[in-house]
């Protein structure tokens, strides 16, 4: 299929198999999301799952549009892609029908629960993109890189979980630099580098769609920043230019990221346009789930692309290119068998924090 055939082919497996519609969303003005149609056995499952606080199975099928790794570049290569998050959906009915619907050309590809990447590091000054940071109360996460809002005001771009401690965090709390398990403390005021000033807040009813996981931290007075520089990838050093997220799929471009845990990694862009991709984002004995619809899936290519910690990271392009914000993954599956990599695609992410990559030097 071409990229409209396989939109059109997605589009009727959410309608006919999951029973869902797209509806639009106010919110950031975004791409349409999904929502069950009143009435249907669809609705009167979340209406349950809601009352129980847990999930239909459904919930833990993703759709996306992928290439398979032996297509050629053709466009007409594309398929639907099913995401499971366990074997046993191979025979639920959601994906019965699905494969009925898309009529060979589906892919189902297992791929294990999905979880936020949050998890000795000295302090990095000054700072740099690809390096440990977070909020108090969490463990660690990775700066992605640095951002201008509409106010001038310059700060770190990274995830929700990492700077707002999954929407627990109060705007004007303190961000360290390293994060809390990699030695920061609050009571080193030499970790301190910047304080919370927005992040767009995870939704955790059932029925909601997330498209961001993404917060920005104001750096404070004294404390500067390398903007255009990621160790290991070359950024040019100066503008970025952002890709469109469709040539990150036809091309299965190969992309690069540094993170806090597994430093510089490899891969390439096995999906778009994936939704209802349910992402364990709170632990413990009350784990809390939410729902994420349009991201991108990345293959690690000879090993893991991400692990834990590596949440915020900036994922670019070979040639230096920003594509997404990585905020999950899982420990297994994916084509290589290595696990994969869940990311906002980085334009939303910018849109919903009103910010610009910035690429000056801070205190120039």
């Amino acid at each position: 299929m071409n990229l409209d055939g396989a939109e059109n082919a997605k589009a009727e497996v959410f309608l006919r198999a999951f029973r869902y519609r797209e509806v639009a969303r106010a919110a950031l003005d975004a791409a349409p999301t999904f929502a069950p149609l009143p009435g249907t056995q669809a609705h009167a499952d979340i209406l349950q799952a809601r009352r129980e606080r847990s999930f239909d199975p459904k919930e833990k099928i993703a759709v996306g549009i992928l290439k398979t790794k032996s297509d050629d570049r053709r466009t007409s290569a594309l398929k639907v892609g099913l995401f499971l998050q366990h074997k046993k959906l191979l025979h639920h009915p959601v994906v019965e029908a699905a494969q009925r619907i898309a009529k060979g050309e589906i892919e189902i590809r297992i791929t294990g629960r999905v979880r936020h990447r949050g998890t000795a590091v000295s302090p990095c000054r000054p700072l740099r993109a690809g390096h440990s940071i977070g909020h108090p109360r969490i463990t660690a996460g990775t700066i992605g890189c640095f951002g201008i809002n509409r106010d001038g005001h310059i700060g770190i771009l990274s995830n929700n979980h990492v700077l707002a401690n999954t929407n627990r965090a109060r705007i004007g709390d303190i961000i360290l630099q390293p994060g809390r398990a990699d030695g920061g403390q609050v009571r080193n005021t030499e970790h301190h580098v910047a304080k919370l000033e927005a992040f767009v807040p995870i939704d955790f009813d059932p029925t909601a769609s997330n498209l961001v996981d993404c917060a920005f931290a104001r750096l404070i007075p004294g404390c500067n920043c390398v903007p255009h520089r990621i160790d290991g990838i070359a950024t040019g050093g100066g503008g970025w230019d952002i890709g469109d997220v469709e040539d990150l799929l036809l091309e299965q471009t190969p992309v690069k990221k540094v993170g806090r845990t597994t430093d510089l990694r490899e891969g390439r862009v096995a999906a778009i346009d994936v939704d209802n991709i349910q992402v364990q984002m709170i632990t413990g004995a009350r784990p809390r789930f939410a729902i994420f619809n349009r991201q991108i899936v990345i293959d690690g290519t000879d090993r893991p692309f991400s692990q834990g910690g590596d949440s915020g990271a900036l994922i670019c392009t070979d040639d230096g290119r920003p594509a997404a914000l990585l905020f999950a993954g899982t420990d297994r599956g994916g084509a290589n068998g290595y696990g994969i990599t869940y990311a906002n695609p980085i334009q939303t992410v910018l849109d919903a924090l009103e910010v610009e990559i910035y690429t000056q030097v801070a205190g120039a």
